[in-house]
C-alpha cells in the first residue's frame, strides 16, 4: 500500500510557520504587554497571552497626612459697648452649635452680666475651628474658666487672692480737701468717706480754713502688688479751725461705727445740714427784715440755696407728721424724732415717693427736693431746728450723740484705743505733731 505524501507546497508552507513562531519566541518585543498607570484598570490587547493581569498597586498614605494637624490659638478681648458672647465668637468662625453649649454651660450666668473693659480670652483649635476654652475676667480679683472636654463644657469660678494693707496718709489744706487730697495720692473714696464720718462736726462747705490738716489710715487692697480697690478708714484726726476730732472704726454687739477715744459714737442724732448747699442764703436771726415783706420777721430756720430738685434728707430718724402745703412755707415736710425733737423742710419742690404723714423714716433718707414754693425768692431750703416746740439755730445747736456703748463693751474698747492712737501719733509728722501740740496748750 502507497503511503500518503504531503504536498511539496504545504510542506514548504509548514516550515515558515515553525521558523516564524520561533523568531516570536527569542526575539525581543519593544511594546509592554500591560500598562503600569495605577489608574488604569484595563490591558492593552494582545493577539498572545503573556499570563494573568496583576492588579494595580495602592500607594499607602501616611495617618499625620490623611488629618491635618490642629493648632490652639487664643485671642483676648477687650470688650467694648454693645459687644456680646456670640457676636464675638461668630467674629471666629464659631458655630452656633458649640455657642448653644457653651451658654447652657454658665450655671452663674457670668456671660448675662458683660460690661465694657471686662477681657475676654478664646482658645480655638484651627484650622478645624472648635472652642476650646473661654476665659471671663470680670474684674482683678476674679476669673471664669469655660474648657471643652468629653462633650461638653466644664465650668470653673477662680477667686485672685487679694491682700490688704493699711496706708498712713496726711494733709495740709491749702486749696481744698478734695484738691489737697487727691494731691497726696488719697481716693475720692477715702475722702468722701472722711467727710462722712465728721459730718455731725464739721461742716465742709462752710468749716473748712486754709491750714487745717488730718492725717488718716485706710485699707488699700491689692492683688499681685497692684492696687485693685480701697477698704475703709481705720483712724483719723482732723485739726479744723482750732479743733481737734478724733474716729477710731470699732466693731459692737450692735454695728460697726466710728467713735472717739472716750468711746462716744460720732454719729449725731441729727444731721448739721440735711442738704448738699452752695451758701446760706439767710441765717437763723430772730430780728431778720422780711425780703418780700419789707418788715422785721424772725426768721427761724436757716435758708441752705441750692439748685431746684437738690435731694432733700431727713436729719435724724422719725415719723412724718405733716405732708403737705402751708401758707408762705409752700409744700412743707415735719419730722418728730422724739424726746421732744421735731424738723421742718420749707418751699420744696416736691416729695419723695411714698412720703406720707404717719410713716417712719430714717436718717440720710431722701424725703423732697429743694424748690421755692410758697413765699420763696428763689430755689432753697428753709430748716428749722425745734426742741419742746422752741426753734433753735440749725448751725449752732449742740446736736445730742446717737446711742453710746455699752458699760462691758467699754471696758474692751479703752484699751484698744489707746493703743491704736499711740501707734498713729507716732506716725505723725514733725509739722502734724506742732499743730497738734499748740491746740492742746
Amino acid at each position: 500500500m502507497n503511503k500518503s505524501r504531503l504536498p511539496k507546497s504545504l510542506l514548504v508552507a509548514s516550515c515558515i510557520f515553525v521558523l516564524a513562531g520561533a523568531s516570536l519566541l527569542f526575539w525581543p518585543s519593544t511594546q509592554p504587554l500591560v500598562s503600569t498607570q495605577t489608574n488604569s484598570t484595563t490591558p492593552t490587547s494582545s493577539s498572545a497571552s503573556a499570563g494573568p493581569i496583576p492588579e494595580p498597586q495602592t500607594v499607602a498614605t501616611p495617618e499625620h497626612l490623611q488629618k491635618q494637624e490642629q493648632t490652639l490659638e487664643s485671642t483676648t478681648f477687650v470688650l467694648q459697648e454693645g459687644d456680646s458672647l456670640s457676636r464675638i465668637l461668630d467674629r471666629l468662625g464659631i458655630s452656633n452649635r458649640q455657642i448653644a453649649m457653651l451658654i447652657r454651660a454658665d450655671e452663674d450666668q457670668v456671660f448675662s452680666r458683660l460690661q465694657p473693659n471686662q477681657t475676654l480670652e478664646v482658645t480655638v483649635a484651627m484650622p478645624s475651628q472648635d472652642l476650646k476654652k473661654v476665659i471671663l475676667t470680670p474684674n482683678r480679683t476674679e476669673r471664669y474658666e469655660f474648657t471643652y472636654g468629653g462633650g461638653a463644657f466644664r465650668f470653673e469660678t477662680h477667686k485672685v487672692p487679694v491682700s490688704t494693707e493699711r496706708l498712713y496718709k496726711e494733709v495740709s489744706i491749702q486749696t481744698s480737701l478734695f484738691v489737697d487730697g487727691a494731691n497726696a495720692g488719697i481716693p475720692d473714696k477715702i475722702l468722701f468717706q472722711l467727710t462722712d464720718i465728721f459730718r455731725w462736726d464739721i461742716d465742709f462747705a462752710l468749716d473748712i480754713r486754709q491750714g487745717d490738716r488730718f492725717a488718716l489710715v485706710y485699707e488699700v487692697q491689692e492683688v499681685e502688688g497692684d492696687v485693685v480697690g480701697y477698704g475703709d478708714i481705720q483712724v483719723a484726726q482732723f485739726i479744723n479751725n482750732g479743733r481737734v476730732f478724733e474716729a477710731l472704726r470699732y466693731d459692737t454687739q450692735k454695728r460697726t461705727d466710728y467713735f472717739t477715744v472716750d468711746g462716744l459714737s460720732l454719729r449725731k442724732a441729727f444731721i448739721r445740714t440735711p442738704v448738699d448747699f452752695t451758701r446760706i442764703s439767710s441765717p437763723f436771726n430772730p430780728h431778720r427784715l422780711h425780703p418780700i415783706f419789707k418788715t422785721t420777721r424772725p426768721h427761724q430756720g436757716a435758708d441752705y440755696a441750692a439748685p431746684t430738685g437738690t435731694e432733700v434728707q431727713s436729719a435724724g430718724d422719725g415719723t412724718l407728721t405733716f405732708v403737705g402745703q402751708m401758707t408762705g412755707y409752700g409744700n412743707t415736710i415735719i419730722v418728730d424724732h422724739g424726746h421732744g425733737f421735731s424738723t421742718l423742710y420749707a418751699h420744696l419742690n416736691g416729695f419723695a415717693e411714698q412720703m406720707i404723714a404717719g410713716r417712719d423714716v430714717r436718717q440720710g433718707q431722701v424725703i423732697a427736693f429743694v424748690g421755692e414754693t410758697g413765699w420763696a425768692t428763689g430755689p432753697h431750703l428753709h430748716y428749722e431746728f425745734r426742741i419742746n416746740g422752741q426753734h433753735q439755730d440749725p448751725e449752732t445747736i449742740t446736736i445730742p450723740n446717737d446711742s453710746p456703748m455699752n458699760q462691758q463693751e467699754l471696758r474692751t474698747f479703752l484699751p484698744y484705743a489707746q493703743q491704736t492712737m499711740q501707734r498713729f501719733t507716732q506716725r505723725h509728722s514733725p509739722a502734724f505733731n506742732q499743730a497738734l501740740s499748740r491746740l492742746r496748750r
